[in-house]
């Protein structure tokens, strides 16, 4: 089969969640026969080659907005963000969208592409100064619910801009199908977006971890995700003054890129000088720290998988994870791992407390876990499973168009 994905954080680069899901499954079909092309819009400032090849993989990265060929945080950068977005999309956002689409339809052609599938969070769909609507394609485009915009918005209960969710609504009607990659995420946001379409659930997954010979450190906790409230990390640092005192040896370890200041600020005396922030660190160091950790914890205020969490799993690292959103699709409480509610810091820091306490439960976790991601988050299955999507897509997407014509 050949497969495009649309993709504006391909790795490398600072890229998200949803760049570093398409990387591992673009790999993974490659691997397995398929041919895997990703294109993106990009800003300047993500930087990176126009096009590569990644193990075997071809990714094009097309630019919108304007090169100021300055430093980020100069001047120019602050001048031209005050520009009213009516006046930046007729400096290139409309040409850029229109050079791009143009290239798809070609890349169509030419690579006789079957499907496409497009994530439903694109920063350049928020950035660009017009509202994005996807042309028709001679293929059908599947797309990915991995949070939108205004998904995230209802899920923190904050105000959703209406042309924001104008694009996110735009996007959702204009897909051939839908998948996403919980259960709750389709769930949500077929309520949200009062959606009629099937939303297929395809989790995601990660490649299977050999064996580790690192040797487990005692009471070591790790961390990762950025540093913002969602992902709970405020409340972790409340909930460690609680572990401090109980544990005052136990080291907390955060991974993860945001401010730090504030944070530091939650932490009490005793506390502060066993909490170390590492900032962002290459993929296999952070696998090598989960796999030597003693336990990972996610309390997470709304999660639409937890790429995380089940990293942590195959790494063999004990993970608590949030009761909230997905949570409950990744972890089956007390059995592969705990769940806690972020807003209960005396249940975040009792779980913590009890994990490090307990060797068996350390042993019971870290197997268990790791039998979860081998049955459930394997990539070598998920892409089975997505390839047998994408080819019930193509029947269907054919069927209606040969019946149309």
């Amino acid at each position: 089969m050949n497969i495009l994905f649309i993709c504006d954080e391909y790795p490398p680069g600072k890229n998200g969640g949803v760049g570093t899901v398409v990387q591992v499954l673009a790999h993974e079909l490659a691997r397995q026969g398929h041919k895997v092309f990703v294109a993106g819009l990009y800003a300047h400032s993500y930087g990176q080659k126009d096009y590569e090849e990644d193990q075997g993989v071809k990714v094009w990265r097309f630019r919108y907005g304007i090169n100021l060929h300055v430093p980020h945080g100069h001047v120019l950068h602050k001048v031209f963000n005050r520009i009213p977005q009516s006046i930046k999309q007729h400096l290139n956002g409309k040409k850029a969208f229109h050079i791009f689409t143009e290239f798809i339809h070609s890349l169509i052609d030419n690579q006789q592409i079957d499907i496409i599938e497009a994530p439903d969070w694109n920063t350049f769909a928020m950035r660009i100064g017009f509202t994005v609507h996807w042309p028709a394609f001679k293929a059908p485009m599947v797309v990915k619910l991995h949070g939108s915009y205004t998904y995230l918005a209802n899920e923190m209960h904050t105000p959703a801009k209406p042309w924001l969710t104008a694009v996110d609504r735009a996007l959702y009607e204009r897909a051939d199908a839908l998948c996403a990659v919980s259960a709750y995420t389709a769930g949500k946001c077929k309520t949200l977006f009062q959606i009629k379409k099937n939303i297929r659930v395809l989790y995601n997954g990660i490649e299977a971890m050999p064996e580790s010979s690192i040797t487990k450190e005692s009471n070591t906790v790790i961390f990762t995700g950025t540093l913002i409230p969602l992902k709970g990390i405020f409340q972790l640092m409340k909930a460690w003054n609680l572990v401090n005192k109980h544990l005052p040896s136990a080291q907390l370890l955060i991974f993860g890129k945001g401010k730090t200041a504030p944070l530091k600020e939650l932490l009490n005396a005793g506390a502060s000088g066993t909490v170390h922030f590492k900032g962002h660190v290459p993929r296999q160091e952070l696998f090598n720290q989960l796999a030597s950790a003693t336990v990972a914890v996610f309390p997470s205020y709304t999660e639409t998988f937890g790429m995380g969490p089940v990293e942590a799993m195959g790494a063999g690292c004990p993970v608590i994870f949030t009761k909230r959103a997905s949570g409950p699709e990744i972890i089956s409480d007390k059995i592969n791992g705990e769940l806690i509610d972020p807003d209960n810091i005396e249940e975040i820091s009792a779980s913590i407390i009890r994990i490090l306490s307990r060797p068996d439960l350390q042993k019971q976790y870290s197997e268990k876990g790791k039998e979860t991601v081998l049955e459930k988050f394997n990539i070598s299955t998920s892409a089975q499973h997505h390839i047998a999507y994408y080819t019930e897509v193509i029947r269907h997407y054919t069927n209606t168009s040969t019946i149309t014509q």
